[in-house]
This record gives structure tokens, sequence and C-alpha cells, in this order.
């Protein structure tokens, strides 16, 4: 009876852990694998009619909200997870979000963990805020081509040039 009962707590404890870091114990490469193949159609067909993007600028687009999902998904917590730096990439998510049940069940399925977007609310930022929001985008670049092994594609960088006079 004893030997149940320890095997019972040790099959409760393993169904805690795995259930809230469901990806601790997948490679990096099958949680890249499976967030790439994953199907946008509808979502994308959306972003389009919202956002007059050609079908080009989509597959850019998804490739980037996909890796962008990746990087969230690979996050231990909080404190490790990225701020959105693409206008045009976070149009996409907004997109996504707009079909509810499918973001819910891929955060679900792939991350394990709800994704949450946190829309900017400030329009002006202190000087230690911008020089914050300065580190946070250099360390998202880092991971980036860290996990990608890849120069970072320039869709993140156009909103950082957006203002600069050539």
């Amino acid at each position: 009876m004893k030997i149940i009962k320890i095997t019972a707590a040790c099959l409760l404890i393993t169904w805690i852990c795995y259930s809230h870091y469901p990806f601790s114990h997948v490679p990096v490469d099958q949680v890249i694998e499976k967030i790439m193949n994953h199907s946008m159609t509808d979502v994308i067909k959306r972003c389009q009619k919202d956002h007059s993007y050609t079908d080009e600028d989509m597959v850019i687009l998804e490739k980037e909200f996909k890796r962008y999902l990746i990087l969230a998904t690979l996050a231990k917590n909080d404190s490790d997870s990225f701020g959105m730096y693409s206008k045009d990439v976070d149009n996409l998510w907004h997109s996504f979000i707009l079909f509810t049940k499918d973001y819910s069940d891929f955060c679900s399925k792939y991350s394990g963990k709800f994704i949450h977007h946190v829309p900017e609310t400030s329009e002006t930022k202190t000087s230690e805020q911008t020089a914050q929001s300065s580190a946070d985008f250099y360390n998202f670049i880092k991971k980036y081509e860290e996990t990608f092994k890849e120069e970072i594609h320039s869709v993140w960088l156009l909103d950082m040039c957006e203002d600069q006079v050539i």
C-alpha cells in the first residue's frame, strides 16, 4: 500500500512539473519545428485584409512572428520574455489574438502557457526607461541570433529607423 501511495505522489509531482513546464524536456529544435509548421491561413488572410500586406510581406511576417512566439515559449519566466519591437509583426499578433480559441489552443499546445500581449501605454519614456528599452532590445537581438543561428531580420529594425534622417 505504501508503494502505491509513493508512486501516486511521484506521478502527481511529475504531472505538475510537466504541465507547468511542458517544453523543459523538449529540445529547442523540436520547439522551433513545431511552431514553424503551425498553419495560420485564416490569421494571415485577416491580417492582409486589415493591413493590406502583400503575399510576400506575409511570408516574412509569419516567419518572424513565429520566431517571436518561439522565443516567448523558450523564456523560462516573465523576466526572460521580450517586448514587441516591430509594428508589422505586432499587427499579425493582433490578428491572431482575434481568433481567441485558436490563439488559446496554440499557446496551450506549443508553449504550455498563455503568451500575453502587453501593449505599451505611455507615450513618453524617461531616460532610464529608454536605456532599459535599448538593453532589452539588444538582449532580444542576441537571443534571436543565438536561437536561430542567423542575423536578425530587418523587419525588427524598421521601427527603430522610422524617425531617423538619412
